[in-house]
């Protein structure tokens, strides 16, 4: 009987870090530029695009290097915040980065 209440209070702890780990990604962000300044994204630790910033150069490009551009862009966006995320897991991950058990 105790052993179960020891584990529903592992979870419940479990639970409460991942919410706050949800909240400190939500209000992380990151700018990541593209190779020719064309476009900037704006991506929180959580991967949401916050903003999308089109320079006045995107006349000086074709449709397929804008394309390359933005793909580009979208990718090391996504690199990045998944890099913050890991970063701010990294806390409730094991000294063997494994996570807690439950």
């Amino acid at each position: 009987m105790f052993d179960k209440l020891g584990q529903l209070k592992d979870l419940w702890q479990l639970k409460n870090q991942i919410q706050e780990i949800k909240k400190r990604l939500d209000n992380m962000v990151i700018k990541v530029d593209s190779p020719h300044h064309v476009f900037e994204i704006t991506v929180s630790g959580s991967q949401e695009v916050k903003e999308v910033a089109v320079s006045e150069l995107v006349n000086n490009f074709s449709r397929e290097q804008l394309a390359e551009e933005l793909k580009t862009v979208i990718n090391k966006a996504v690199r990045d915040s998944q890099g913050m995320a890991a970063q701010a897991m990294g806390g409730m991950a094991g000294m063997d980065g494994s996570l807690p058990k439950a």
